[in-house]
């Protein structure tokens, strides 16, 4: 075995095991607006000075369109528990919100009972909100940990597809202009392999973490292609970048049709799994919030930024990766196999792209092919704020890009946001051509 391909072992071992740490809290996947539902099915069933505590909350084993709610009841006369067992109409799409049957503590309520639950109950009632934070902190301290809560994930995305432009760039000193698509269309992969796992039967932490190494593996493939069949061929025959920037370009606009022409094909949306808000920190003013999908989606992306970073840093692939991008011809001298090398690298970028599109549908719900300019454009640029070929500088750039977004967005108006963002861009190309690392040259590499 060789040492490239041992490195992309551990690599997908190191992955999994991560991915394994951020799923254990997911060991009942449900629809949070189904959660939603049954938990406000129990009140109806008890005097109002019933006091409910919720035990448990968790799928119907076999059954896909069912919940089972237990909890007990505490009163003056004492406390008892009970097992509640809501069934919907279907699993997913609008069936997904209609209560066809309530089994409470083994009987099935009646056809006139479950009309009126659904009709004045439900309807009505209001959803318990159980916001009670986990820190008490004012109200300006609470919005700004909500604008850094999301700053988290944004910054992660940013960095996971600037270090894609990273590796790619310091390979050949070309930029693949493909990339936001490459992440859009590892997004839509998770979307279409989340579809097939629900057409089976329920959606379980199995099926989620198998979705979303299916988003990483068809954008680590889609990259692949287009390393090997785009821009290898260009840089053997094509001294300038020009020639690399107008394919990828082409490709980002043929992807980018492909996917919005076959749109109305698929499934686009993921379930509202893990959307139960969780309330950290505030006070009556205001409550900072964010929901297990959220938390998730950051921890992927911090997860993948670190297991690159000890990648580039600590193993043969990452020795060989800067050998070639300090000095190609001496590294191939040396017995670097470019090929593989290079197969590596556009397959290691396409992943990192995919990571970003997944965590965006793990946190939205959704991606769209409109998604993938903004993204390449944002990566991009922090890329070349950090040093276009660095991947340290990436994630820097990442940081500050995302930053600044965040910070001018909440306390000033949103339409100058991206005036700003690209006149920074501007301020360190002029101030410091080579990034905040200096790792960028000062013209266009030629190989």
């Amino acid at each position: 075995m060789t040492g490239c391909t041992r490195c992309c072992h551990r690599l997908l071992h190191l992955a999994l095991f991560g991915l394994l740490l951020l799923l254990p809290g997911c060991s009942s996947v449900i629809d949070s607006d189904q959660a939603r539902l049954c938990r406000a099915v129990a009140p109806a069933l008890h005097d109002g000075a019933v006091e409910i505590v919720e035990t448990q909350l968790a799928p119907v084993t076999n059954d896909p369109v069912a919940l089972r709610y237990r909890y007990r009841t505490r009163s003056p006369l004492g406390s008892a528990p009970h097992d509640l067992v809501c069934r919907f109409a279907s699993a997913s799409g609008a069936g997904r919100f209609d209560l066809v049957a309530i089994v409470a503590d083994g009987k099935t309520l009646g056809e006139v009972k479950l009309y009126i639950m659904k009709r004045w109950w439900l309807a009505e009632s209001p959803q318990a909100r159980g916001d009670t934070p986990f820190f008490r902190l004012g109200p300006r301290g609470a919005y700004w940990l909500q604008q850094t809560l999301g700053g988290l994930m944004l910054m992660g995305v940013y960095g996971l597809v600037a270090i894609g432009f990273a590796l790619v760039h310091g390979l050949y000193g070309r930029i693949n202009l493909a990339f936001g698509e490459v992440a859009v269309g590892g997004g839509i992969t998770m979307l279409v392999a989340v579809g097939l796992a629900g057409a089976v039967g329920r959606i379980g932490p199995a099926g989620l973490a198998a979705a979303l190494v299916a988003g990483m593996a068809g954008a680590a493939l889609l990259s692949w292609v287009i390393g090997r069949t785009v821009i290898q061929p260009i840089v053997a025959r094509a001294r300038s970048p020009q020639p690399v920037l107008i394919a990828t370009l082409a490709v980002a606009i043929v992807l980018a049709e492909m996917f919005r022409l076959t749109s109305p094909f698929r499934e686009n949306w993921l379930p509202a799994l893990l959307n139960r808000p969780i309330y950290i920190a505030g006070q009556d003013g205001f409550v900072a919030t964010a929901t297990p999908a959220q938390f998730l989606a950051a921890g992927l992306t911090l997860c993948g930024i670190s297991l690159i970073l000890g990648l580039v840093r600590f193993t043969g692939y990452g020795r060989k990766w800067r050998a070639h991008a300090d000095d190609p011809q001496m590294a191939a001298l040396l017995g670097v196999h470019v090929p593989r090398l290079a197969g590596t690298t556009f397959a290691l970028a396409g992943s990192c792209a995919g990571l970003a599109g997944v965590a965006l549908v793990v946190a939205y719900g959704t991606i769209t092919p409109g998604d993938g300019l903004s993204m390449t454009l944002k990566a991009l640029i922090s890329a070349i704020i950090g040093g276009i070929g660095s991947v340290p500088g990436a994630l820097l750039g990442a940081a500050l890009v995302a930053g600044v977004e965040i910070v001018w967005s909440s306390a000033f108006d949103i339409a100058y946001r991206d005036v700003v963002i690209y006149s920074l861009l501007a301020a360190v190309l002029i101030l410091r051509p080579g990034g905040l690392l200096q790792r960028a040259a000062p013209s266009p590499r030629e190989f």
